[in-house]
């Protein structure tokens, strides 16, 4: 069915319209008024399309997401922003972190493995030339104990710079 709007306007359109715009369309509209619109084509149209439109600005305000403020997305954006720099400088840092952990480990096991083959005699006056003997108990007196207590202070070193390369991190 094609409608076409005729040229002229109906002596009634301006009643129509007005009860439209009060919201009170067809409720308080007369009898002979209601029939008028059904009969006049410009009359029908005007009440079809301020119904649809009415309808679609309804349906459009409770079904539309509220928009956050501006200064919440900017804020959240400069948040993105400032967390991906930091990621892309951590990578870097945690593999420096990793490889100069590394490279102590290395180290520490090449001097021991330097030193045994040179022999141990300088951990037997370690602690006479430290004047720790006061404070080892005395089965770590001797070249063993002594080894086994550097061994052991190594190892603490080993797990803290872990723990603090673990806790510095971004990602856990």
């Amino acid at each position: 069915m094609k409608m076409s709007m005729p040229l002229r306007a109906c002596a009634r359109h301006s009643e129509i319209k007005s009860l439209l715009e009060r919201g009170s369309w067809p409720a308080a509209a007369a009898p002979d008024l209601r029939t008028h619109a059904a009969e006049c084509q410009a009359c029908a149209q005007l009440v079809l399309l301020t119904q649809a439109f009415r309808q679609e600005r309804v349906h459009a305000q409770t079904t539309a997401p509220r928009l956050e403020a501006p200064g919440v997305l900017w804020w959240r954006a400069q948040l993105r922003r400032r967390n991906s720099a930091i990621e892309k400088l951590q990578r870097p840092l945690m593999g420096a972190q990793v490889f100069s952990v590394a490279l102590s480990l290395v180290a520490a096991v090449a001097f021991l493995v330097w030193q045994t083959k040179q022999g141990l005699a300088w951990l037997a006056d370690f602690p006479r030339v430290l004047h720790f003997e006061s404070l080892l108990p005395t089965p770590l007196q001797n070249p063993l104990g002594i080894t086994a207590l550097i061994a052991g202070f190594l190892a603490v070193i080993a797990a803290v710079s872990g723990a603090v390369a673990y806790t510095t991190s971004e990602k856990r």
